[in-house]
């Protein structure tokens, strides 16, 4: 399985060079420039889309006190880097009105305003081990790293806009692969509907913004 290291050699692959680093610690050009852009490249991919891997459901804890036009306020969880939505007990296409939330700050703490009681929260994680990441989400890691570094590392702007290319096309299928890992009651309901239609349509399952560089 992957690891930090083995994400950033990717990367350096990519790039067409043939330095390996074994540490993104270590005191070389290659190790620095990987360490300034790993965890913010890493963070964008994951709120790019609601990745299986990333999806967590938390019962969420109440903290604060709510302003006046909503009725609760919640801890924001520690490890989430976007909510996507709270979990009613109903799929989307059932619901008349999605459940209304707001993301604010009492000045120390961020927390989340809803009428929801209790509060099951549907968010993208912050997950730090590779191994836990899709293969299509490592591939288009190890390809956006590349494109950030790229100018630091060959200094050539061309190099850059093609790794930036690159990763947006890896980055939109690695989305769809990971959107059509699942059976929902929606996903069931669009496909028959193309079947009573006859109709062969290629269909691509992407949720939330694409990143861009």
């Amino acid at each position: 399985m992957p690891t930090e290291v083995d994400i950033a050699n990717m990367a350096l692959s990519r790039l067409g060079t043939r330095a390996t680093i074994a540490s993104l610690t270590e005191n070389s050009t290659e190790a620095r420039a990987i360490s300034t852009w790993y965890a913010a490249i890493r963070d964008d991919l994951l709120r790019a889309a609601d990745w299986n891997f990333s999806r967590v459901y938390l019962s969420l804890a109440t903290s604060g006190t709510p302003p006046d036009r909503w009725a609760y306020s919640y801890a924001y969880p520690s490890d989430c880097l976007k909510i996507w939505s709270f979990d009613i007990g109903l799929p989307a296409y059932m619901q008349t009105i999605p459940p209304l939330y707001e993301v604010a700050s009492d000045g120390t703490d961020r927390l989340i305003y809803t009428n929801l009681s209790p509060a099951t929260a549907v968010y993208c994680q912050r997950v730090l081990d590779p191994n836990r990441m899709d293969p299509d989400f490592v591939t288009a890691f190890a390809v956006a790293l590349a494109a950030a570094v790229a100018l630091p590392i060959t200094q050539k702007a061309d190099t850059a806009a093609r790794m930036h290319a690159m990763a947006k096309d890896i980055l939109e299928t690695a989305i769809a692969h990971s959107a059509n890992e699942q059976m929902t009651a929606e996903r069931f309901r669009l496909a028959e509907s193309l079947n009573i239609r006859n109709t062969q349509t290629d269909v691509r399952f992407i949720d939330g913004a694409v990143w861009t560089p």
